[in-house]
């Protein structure tokens, strides 16, 4: 019998290496684990990150999804989609076009349609306004705000490294998924009844940059096969340092209600 498959979706400004300990624990239960990085992704010590940024302005939301239903194509059985930040996004688009077993949303960001006009992510995001309406790539905020309103309850020696191996990131997604109003091909649009598979959404309580609000609407949006859980204490980076051992227990907890461990 094959191994479950499990696919690892990054967030914004990240490669697949990011999922660290996190993707090892998951593995550890049994998991065959699939971490990919987005076409044009990829740390900064291996890629030419400028030359990607400028490869990667046309690409939109759909273009990723495309990417990785190829991959969730090549796989032995229909994975469980685990996705972060704007990768959770990207995960519940892809669960509505392939098979699949569940979903579990770290710290996800807004689907088409909600409003995210809180004043943290404002504070965060509103800088990068005009690259969203120009399409241009969105190179990291310093560190200076990384610390504050990404990594606000991380310690250093964890949010450092990740801050270092950061790449650019699509202005056209962001303005798909913030902009919504403003795209009528609707692309950010999450079918929610494309599925039966139950899904798990978990938020950080002092998350800056996608508010817990965001995930208490997103996990009503699935009806009954949604579920909720909030992280106390931890930031954006639940999936990671001292917020990991209780991000993991309520994966652990949701696999066991819903008999999918492997």
């Amino acid at each position: 019998m094959a191994k479950q498959d499990l696919i690892l979706i990054h967030g914004t400004w990240g490669n697949g290496e990011n999922w660290g300990e996190f993707g090892t624990e998951l593995q550890a239960r049994g998991f065959r684990v699939h971490r990919p990085t987005a076409r044009h992704h990829g740390n900064p010590r291996q890629v030419d990150v400028w030359a990607n940024a400028q490869r990667m302005t046309k690409l939109g939301l759909l273009d990723f999804v495309a990417d990785y239903a190829e991959l969730v194509g090549r796989m032995a059985t229909p994975p469980i989609i685990v996705g972060h930040s704007l990768g959770a996004l990207l995960a519940q688009l892809l669960a509505a076009r392939v098979p699949h077993r569940g979903q579990i949303l770290l710290g996800t960001a807004p689907a088409w349609g909600m409003h995210t006009f809180d004043l943290a992510p404002m504070a965060l995001w509103g800088r990068y306004l005009p690259r969203w309406l120009a399409g241009q790539p969105m190179y990291p905020v310093s560190k200076k705000v990384w610390d504050s309103h990404i990594c606000n309850a991380t310690p250093r020696e964890i949010s450092d490294p990740f801050y270092d191996s950061l790449c650019a990131e699509s202005g056209t997604v962001y303005r798909q998924m913030v902009l919504w109003f403003l795209d009528h091909k609707r692309r950010a649009k999450v079918d929610y009844r494309a599925s039966d598979a139950p899904v798990l959404v978990i938020a950080g309580e002092l998350d800056k940059c996608t508010v817990p609000r965001i995930g208490r609407v997103t996990a009503r949006k699935y009806g009954a096969r949604g579920s909720f859980v909030q992280i106390p204490g931890a930031d954006h980076m639940m999936n990671a340092g001292t917020h990991l051992p209780g991000t993991l227990k309520a994966i652990d907890d949701w696999l066991d209600r819903h008999q999918l461990r492997p």
